[in-house]
């Protein structure tokens, strides 16, 4: 699988919070900043030590951190959310 870096569109934390996969280290990958937070390294960081290898452990992994459910941190690895409005 080719490496990628996108944006995690989760309720609660940052734009700045990102998802992907590492080529390299052949693992999923989640940088998670609270709404608000201005540092510059993640509140959450979720690779490395333990591969992740598929994206619902990912997503479950995302879910224990956050307090989400699963499926909503499953939607947010799918992008933004739509405004029902704009259709």
């Amino acid at each position: 699988m080719r490496g990628f870096c996108e944006a995690l569109w989760l309720p609660g934390w940052s734009h700045r919070s990102t998802w992907g996969y590492d080529e390299q280290m052949d693992t999923y990958f989640a940088q998670l900043w609270r709404d608000g937070d201005t540092d510059d390294d993640p509140t959450v960081w979720i690779s490395g030590c333990h591969p992740i290898g598929t994206e619902m452990s990912l997503a479950r992994a995302i879910s224990d951190v956050t307090d989400n459910r699963v499926q909503v941190v499953k939607l947010a690895l799918l992008g933004p959310p739509t405004d029902s409005a704009d259709s």
